[in-house]
């Protein structure tokens, strides 16, 4: 588990996180099925994320998400816990990646703390929650970056303030 987490500069305890979920995606090399994306069998918007990202390697995913991350980026918002936990990577290495748009626009940034704030509730929590380390880490960047996630102040107040939101709702969602 420290090799999972190094680097970061999360103080979460452990006693935060689940046993039978630390180490879920490293445990699991299969691909997120159907219903790992569409637990509630016929969300729309669930159905459409399979439809992009369903079977999909993280290497595929990767690829796929770089060439229109504005058309795909909600499907991180409405995939299911266990896909969610699946693809996040792509998110973390999005947002830390290059840009040819820097400047230019938010880099997704401000929707993508949407979509995993909405992952840290009901019953996607229990799924990854294990991913709360991460996500702080990646908010940390975000912030301490701000400047890559935007085209003014005003955005990049925007942006910040989204991270912060999504930092105090994943705390308090994983609060004993």
């Amino acid at each position: 588990m420290e090799a999972l987490l190094a680097g970061t500069r999360s103080t979460l305890p452990f006693a935060y996180l689940p046993l039978p979920f630390q180490m879920s995606v490293l445990q699991n090399d299969s691909l997120p099925t159907e219903r790992d994306f569409d637990p509630w069998h016929g969300n729309l918007d669930a159905q459409s994320a399979w439809r992009n990202f369903g079977g999909l390697t993280l290497d595929e995913t990767h690829a796929k998400f770089r060439e229109n991350p504005l058309y795909y980026q909600e499907d991180f918002m409405f995939m299911g816990g266990t896909a969610f936990e699946y693809y996040f990577s792509v998110v973390e290495d999005h947002l830390r990646g290059e840009s040819s748009s820097e400047g230019d626009d938010d880099r997704e940034a401000w929707i993508l703390a949407h979509c995993i704030r909405t992952q840290f509730d009901g019953e996607n929590l229990v799924r990854v929650r294990h991913l709360a380390p991460r996500v702080l880490e990646l908010a940390n960047y975000v912030r301490d970056n701000i400047g890559r996630f935007g085209a003014d102040d005003n955005e990049h107040q925007r942006v910040a303030d989204a991270w912060t939101e999504l930092v105090d709702h994943v705390e308090a969602a994983i609060e004993p």
